[in-house]
């Protein structure tokens, strides 16, 4: 059966309210335990056998335990606030561009990219990690800030098949809502961990503490400060201890969902499925032996660090994920295979090339290769938004004022790419040039801040005041998207708690946007009638006027409306577009960069055979 993306995104949610609920729980403990130990250690400060504390102190205490955690978790929250690429450096990850001439590396950006098309999704960045462990992970907020990153191990011991069904279970955890859940667990372990760091700082300072007059008080208070400081790292190992309970426990279940998924919409089972018995024969298996590899265990592929017990793995074990997947198996994991060097030239005959290249046969080899550069990247963007209401358009005052525009914003450069490529960008389907738009998000990310400032400004411009819904929702993919990579203000951290009707004002235009696509008056009176009944609304609800700079503004909450609103929203912009019973290729279009820029699950059906 299909998986329900909008449904696993709310589960993601409610589980997050579940690891809250035991990190206060957590928080508690440590409160009561610290006062304990507090209580001890002031009475060997005292000389008392029998120590006490007031409830001022008490109070004191737990106001201290509190604030300590809390800015350890924020100060995590605020090292992680761009997103996954904080995760993948933070791993010693290294930014994979498309300019490499590692035909490993090649291999691996164009699964990714293949992947990223198949679920209707911004194509991620990509970062290689140093690692001999077969491994990979998901990364962000949102899709419009995440990344993929995989080990040195993981491009070198699978082979594409194998590599396509480890790409398409990280993208599962993407669609299923799982990467905010698990960036929120790292900065939630993070202030549980912190009490055990003050306990090695109290055991370091009683060592050297010279405290009081007389050798008696001197050891009396250095050994206060060291029953202090163990304590401490005893309660500090006691919440990592349950922590990593509680992310092992969220983590499991969500493994096997996204090896579910992986399956769903890569269309080969063999996949997945021979990722995992490669792992189970190579001698590294997925380990990952980075420092910061325990706290971000729960990110991965596989298994990333050794356990001493299993209740504290985060992953499934091997054999459980493989017979899910492939129930025929025999029990056998597969021989690892000696790494293999493939020139450009062998990597262009290998029959899953050409099926990757079938698979984008509708977008000249000229775009595709452009759309990986920066320069040409924003070219290509500026190409959909020139005006094309005129066979004559070369002649007309608006095409030739947008020329100027990139000619006196971006320079000659830009403009030679534009006029070179426009043409042919022109000539594609919407639903093409919507994945050429997904395909550019990668290069349009290595542009520096500066540049991409410039670019937001031309865009902005070439789009005009009154631009077409297709040009509004290109414009705004790319500003929130690239954006995210630039500004963490534009990264969507957290859905919100507000219900459709709420959200009315803002859906409301969007709907109509989509509903005046329809054509002539008749056909949009059908389409919006069609969204006021699965509204469930009043059928004299008046159509409102699409202003797009009231959409601007509407933006933003949508995209912070929770996946049941989302979900919502998806059916009403479907009874809009289906109401004259006719999907033409722009319709399909227009629906693909709705689903990109509001964030909905809904990946696209890829045939890979």
């Amino acid at each position: 059966m299909a998986t329900d993306f909008f449904q696993q995104q709310d589960l993601a949610r409610r589980n997050t309210k579940i690891l809250v609920l035991l990190f206060l729980l957590a928080v508690l403990s440590l409160i009561a335990l610290t006062n304990i130990l507090v209580m001890f250690g002031f009475g060997f400060f005292q000389g008392q056998l029998q120590p006490t504390l007031s409830w001022e102190i008490i109070t004191i205490i737990s106001l201290v335990v509190i604030t300590v955690v809390g800015l350890a978790i924020v100060a995590k929250w605020q090292q992680l606030k761009l997103g996954g690429r904080t995760v993948a450096q933070a791993l010693g990850g290294e930014r994979v561009t498309a300019d490499s001439q590692d035909p490993l590396k090649r291999r691996l950006l164009n699964v990714v990219e293949e992947m990223a098309l198949a679920a209707n999704l911004p194509v991620p960045p990509v970062y290689l990690l140093p690692e001999r462990g077969i491994n990979a992970f998901a990364a962000g907020y949102s899709p419009a800030d995440a990344v993929i990153g995989v080990t040195q191990g993981c491009i070198e011991q699978l082979n594409r098949d194998e590599l396509q069904g480890v790409i398409a279970h990280e993208f599962s955890h993407i669609l299923n809502g799982d990467m905010r859940m698990n960036i929120r667990l790292i900065a939630i372990l993070n202030g549980i961990l912190f009490i055990g760091h003050i306990g090695y700082y109290l055991l370091r300072a009683g060592r050297g503490s010279r405290i009081g007059i007389s050798s008696r008080n001197r050891n009396e208070g250095t050994a206060g400060i060291m029953l202090l400081g163990v304590g401490l790292v005893i309660i500090g190992y006691l919440g990592s201890f349950f922590g990593n309970l509680i992310k092992a426990a969220v983590s499991r279940q969500r493994e096997y969902l996204a090896d579910a998924s992986a399956v769903q919409f890569s269309r080969n089972p063999r996949g997945i499925a021979g990722a995992l018995k490669r792992i189970g024969g190579y001698e590294s298996r997925s380990r990952i032996r980075h420092g910061n590899a325990d706290e971000m265990s729960h990110l991965f592929f596989g298994e990333a660090i050794s356990r001493w017990a299993a209740i504290f793995a985060t992953h499934p074990p091997l054999d459980k994920r493989i017979r899910r997947v492939d129930p025929s198996w025999n029990g056998r994991f597969a021989t690892p295979v000696p790494i293999q060097h493939v020139s450009p030239a062998q990597a262009a005959e290998q029959p899953q090339e050409r099926q990757r290249r079938a698979m984008l046969a509708m977008i000249p080899m000229l775009l595709s290769q452009s759309s990986h550069q920066p320069l040409s990247a924003q070219a290509i963007v500026c190409a959909m938004l020139l005006h094309t209401d005129s066979s004559n358009r070369h002649a007309t005052p608006a095409f030739t004022e947008q020329l100027r525009l990139i000619k006196d914003i971006s320079g000659m450069p830009l403009l030679n790419q534009v006029d070179q490529l426009s043409d042919a960008v022109q000539r594609l389907p919407l639903a093409q040039q919507v994945q050429l738009l997904q395909m550019a998000v990668p290069a349009l990310k290595q542009l520096t801040e500066t540049d991409f400032y410039h670019f937001s400004q031309l865009i902005n411009k070439l789009a005009g005041d009154t631009p077409d819904l297709r040009q509004w929702l290109g414009l705004s993919f790319i500003k929130h998207v690239v954006a995210s990579h630039f500004d963490s203000k534009h990264v969507i951290r957290r859905s919100q708690l507000k219900t459709l009707p709420e959200l009315l004002p803002h859906v409301l235009p969007l709907l109509s946007a989509v509903a005046d696509c329809a054509g002539d008056p008749d056909a949009v009176n059908t389409a919006w009638q069609a969204v006021l009944k699965q509204l469930a609304l009043p059928a004299d609800q008046a159509k409102p006027l699409v202003v797009f700079n009231q959409l601007d503004d509407a933006l933003l909450p949508l995209l912070h409306a929770s996946p049941a609103v989302k979900q919502h929203i998806w059916q009403a912009i479907q009874v809009a577009i289906a109401a004259d019973k006719h999907r033409s290729e722009a319709e399909l279009g227009l629906q693909n960069l709705l689903a990109l820029l509001l964030e909905l699950p809904v990946p696209l059906t890829a045939e890979f055979d």
